[in-house]
């Protein structure tokens, strides 16, 4: 009585050990997809960075030396939100601003 329910369970594990062979094959495609996609990521960014920094170095200097303060905590919460919103007012005024420029400009 036995025997069938032993042959079921070697079936079963046969089953499951395979499953999991599978979802390992997949894993290990997905982890090399997501290699490849950092790398081409990380070409992306460094020809960016080395094409700023050849235009124009001493801005990028300034910039990476401010992003490294504020992320260093150097600046306090208070501060960073009210710069964070005069930034973002003055952004979007100027975004406005040349909608309304362009559209001027085609209407006449």
């Amino acid at each position: 009585m036995n025997a069938p329910t032993q042959v079921g369970r070697s079936d079963r594990s046969r089953g499951s050990v395979r499953d999991l062979f599978e979802q390992g094959e997949r894993l290990r495609a997905d982890l090399r997809a997501l290699g490849e996609a950092a790398t081409h990521l990380t070409r992306g960014w460094q020809s960016l960075v080395r094409d700023r920094i050849e235009r124009r170095p001493y801005a990028t200097l300034a910039a990476a030396a401010g992003v490294g303060y504020v992320l260093g905590g150097g600046l306090p919460t208070t501060l960073l939100r009210v710069l964070v919103g005069v930034g973002g007012r003055i952004a979007v005024e100027r975004f406005v601003a040349g909608i309304v420029d362009a559209t001027d400009h085609r209407t006449t």
